[in-house]
């Protein structure tokens, strides 16, 4: 199963409050294509959003590298109210539910776990706020070169 699948299932497991409304990089790819937002909030989308390389050790006939897979979450709300009050009162709880499924939790066989990185608020307009938060999981390129 893929990172991002396995990302889902524990979200959708961990935190309730979300209704089951965690979806994949591709389901968001169909939303930002047309500028649209889920209709229903709280939703979540769960995209991987890169690798960086660290340190690499050289051993006889293999190529070891830390690297560090990076995942974005992104949670949309929609405010039910014009001055957005009711949602940014429970914003905070879905980031805190969120960061708590995923901190520290073993992903798969990786090498390490995900650790929570940062929150930011990526986009409010039209009565719709959408946080991203990042986590990045520690793991290791093992390549036996020919």
């Amino acid at each position: 199963m893929a990172d991002v699948d396995l990302i889902i299932d524990r979200l959708k497991a961990r935190v309730p409050d979300l209704g089951m409304r965690v979806f994949g990089a591709a389901e968001f790819a169909a939303l930002t294509a047309t500028g649209a937002v889920p209709q229903v909030t709280p939703a979540v989308h769960v995209i991987p959003s890169g690798i960086t390389g660290g340190k690499q050790n050289v051993q006889i006939g293999a190529y070891i590298q830390a690297v560090e897979r990076m995942f974005s979450v992104i949670l949309t709300l929609r405010a039910g109210d014009a001055s957005g009050g009711r949602v940014l009162d429970r914003v905070s709880d879905f980031i805190e539910s969120i960061i708590a499924a995923l901190a520290g939790w073993e992903l798969g066989d990786r090498i390490g776990v995900l650790q929570f990185r940062r929150c930011t608020l990526a986009r409010a307009a039209n009565g719709v706020f959408a946080y991203e938060l990042t986590f990045s999981l520690s793991d290791q390129l093992r390549i036996t070169p020919s």
